[in-house]
């Protein structure tokens, strides 16, 4: 759930239980056998989005702040009858237009951050003094104004080995 509160400029979130975010995964899926006397891979591995942990999401806001100079708070945990629990945050809220892809991956190259070929096809970014993957930095989370570019929504993460071997970033 989103809450936009003009006066402060901020927007609100709060998690819809049992979710809590999305984050990247390396799954593998099976292929289709055609051919069994013929030698050829039995799966294929993709980057796709799964649900977060609550630690995974509070890490994801937390390294936001950290490497975009972000302002993502956790304002809230409740505690709902079933026992569900959800988390609500707020952030400022960016104004401007979406950016292009070609401003993205300059802003990215710019902060240091080194592009990674995925073969889901994924915008994939590390960077390595951070030790810290971004994900989904697309032109609905990356917006342009009078501060340049700024990232929001960009999904953070600590890549896993699988997701580290995967795409290659560490030769």
């Amino acid at each position: 759930m989103v809450e936009l509160d003009t006066r402060a400029g901020l927007v609100g979130k709060t998690t819809i239980p049992p979710a809590f975010g999305l984050v990247p995964e390396l799954l593998r899926h099976p292929l289709a056998v055609l051919r069994p006397d013929v030698d050829g891979p039995h799966e294929r591995e993709a980057i796709e989005f799964v649900h977060a942990t609550p630690l995974e999401y509070l890490s994801r806001w937390l390294a936001s702040n950290q490497v975009f100079g972000d302002d993502v708070r956790l304002v809230s945990v409740i505690r709902w009858a079933d026992g569900m629990i959800s988390f609500g945050i707020t952030q400022p809220q960016y104004h401007g237009v979406p950016a292009e892809t070609r401003e993205i991956e300059a802003y990215f190259h710019k902060a240091g951050w080194t592009r990674l070929k995925d073969p889901s096809g994924h915008t994939v970014f590390f960077n390595y003094a951070f030790g810290v993957m971004a994900i989904d930095a697309e032109k609905r989370n990356c917006y342009i104004n009078e501060g340049g570019l700024q990232p929001f929504d960009v999904i953070l993460c600590e890549p896993d080995e699988s997701l580290e071997r995967f795409l290659g970033i560490y030769p």
